[in-house]
């Protein structure tokens, strides 16, 4: 993947009523712009001088970032902006998690699920390799110990979520202590850097960027300063003065997308930068009341592509802190997990339906006992503890042991020993059963 090259310098006349746009509403970067067929009469450069100048005019300062950064920062709110945000305002998830499952317990799977899924994810995207994904999984509801660096970083990434719930469940605000502490969460154990957890770099520290051809792809501003500069991120992100000036007012996804890239550009820590970016992001969400991030994971997607997250950050960059770009893909990345989510939701729903042809068996079960009836069915030789069925749906470890005990009784699951662990798994007449439907 190359470097975007930077937009040339503007010394051409402007024609005036230019759209910030393409015909198609796309939001191109010169480097995408400039192999382009220009409209008819103007040149490639005098196209990009009017497209650049209409966005300069309708780009909405980020006075707290500028004022850290003596740089133009703002973000230009387009239509597709607008009208992606608004979709989100009005997205109610636990109402599509109740109509797909027809029970409101079902939310808390949910919830447990989006932690697991990101926890992976996000850690995936900085090299971590699990075995598999459904072994990470297991893992992570059953609490094991993690035996590798690549597991240690799923892990740490749990905690790190678990954590921020906790914080946003108690009213605070994130501040500095706050935020180390997330880092330490994240980095023990689990950072290339020894002794980088939990610790802003300094002026010793070399830190960039690069790829694996050694390509320099962000150098962030100098050491000194960095704490005054990450005091302000954060009042940004927690919603401080300019929550309360309406001239300032910055909406909820925008801010959280924003707070976002600006850990990423200031790099304030040696490693796990990536890591503590996505997760300042969810703090964000949920600070601002957006119930909507307990069920997404952004990782995802974005662990899926890689190059267009990276250019993102690099297009910002470039073109002069222009944060429409990073808005635009981070958007379309919650869109992308939505999507993920219902498809998820629409599937089980599914096999909720064909799992009533079990009769009168099914329609006594709980909602936790049907989604792991539902699970065994699917993957017959995989175990089920006790602890990992109190993990994924947030139930004492009592009340998951009683609803194993039932589906042993049922005939649906059986038990056996492997080692120190009681496994259960789908049983040889649950399994006769499904198969004669």
């Amino acid at each position: 993947m190359r470097f975007p090259q930077a937009p040339p310098a503007i010394d051409h006349e402007v024609a005036p009523g230019a759209s910030p746009t393409l015909p198609d509403g796309r939001y191109l970067h010169w480097n995408e712009l400039r192999h382009r067929e220009p409209p008819p009469g103007v040149r490639v450069l005098e196209w990009w001088a009017s497209m650049r100048a209409a966005r300069r005019g309708q780009s909405r300062a980020l006075e707290a970032m500028t004022a850290c950064y003596r740089a133009p920062f703002g973000v230009v709110l387009l239509p597709a902006v607008e009208r992606k945000l608004h979709a989100f305002d009005r997205t109610n998830v636990g109402e599509k998690i109740l109509s797909a499952l027809g029970n409101d317990e079902a939310r808390i799977e949910y919830r447990v699920r989006q932690l697991i899924e990101e926890s992976i994810s996000s850690s995936e995207i900085e090299g971590a390799r699990p075995t598999t994904r459904e072994l990470a999984r297991q893992m992570l509801r059953d609490r094991r110990a993690p035996v590798s660096v690549s597991e240690r970083m799923i892990v740490n990434n749990l905690r790190a979520m678990e954590r921020i719930r906790e914080l946003h469940a108690s009213g605070a605000s994130l501040e500095m202590p706050e935020l180390l502490e997330l880092h330490r969460i994240l980095g023990e154990g689990a950072l290339e850097v020894e002794g980088a957890a939990g610790v802003l770099r300094g002026p010793e520290h070399e830190v960039m960027v690069s790829d694996a051809d050694g390509t320099v792809w962000h150098r962030p501003p100098a050491a000194r300063g960095i704490g005054p500069r990450v005091e302000a991120l954060l009042e940004f992100a927690n919603g401080g003065r300019d929550d309360e000036d309406e001239r300032q007012f910055v909406h909820p996804i925008v801010r959280a997308i924003v707070a976002h890239f600006w850990l990423g550009y200031e790099h304030p820590f040696r490693d796990g930068n990536g890591r503590i970016a996505r997760a300042l992001f969810y703090w964000v969400l949920l600070r601002h009341g957006y119930e909507v991030a307990e069920f997404l994971s952004i990782s995802g997607p974005i662990e899926r592509s890689p190059r267009a997250y990276y250019l993102a950050f690099a297009h910002t960059e470039t073109d002069g802190g222009d944060l429409t770009y990073f808005v635009l893909h981070q958007l379309e990345t919650m869109e992308a997990a939505l999507a993920d989510l219902l498809s998820h939701l629409t599937a089980r729903a599914s096999r909720m339906r064909a799992l009533r042809e079990l009769g009168k068996v099914f329609e006594g079960l709980n909602n936790r006992q049907r989604a792991l009836v539902d699970h065994a069915m699917r993957h017959p030789d995989e175990g089920h503890t006790i602890e990992g069925h109190a993990t994924s749906h947030g139930v004492h470890y009592m009340t998951a042991r009683a609803d194993l005990a039932d589906l042993v009784a049922k005939r649906l699951l059986t038990s056996r020993r492997v080692r120190t662990a009681k496994l259960y798994v789908a049983s040889p007449s649950l399994l006769r059963r499904r198969k004669a439907k």
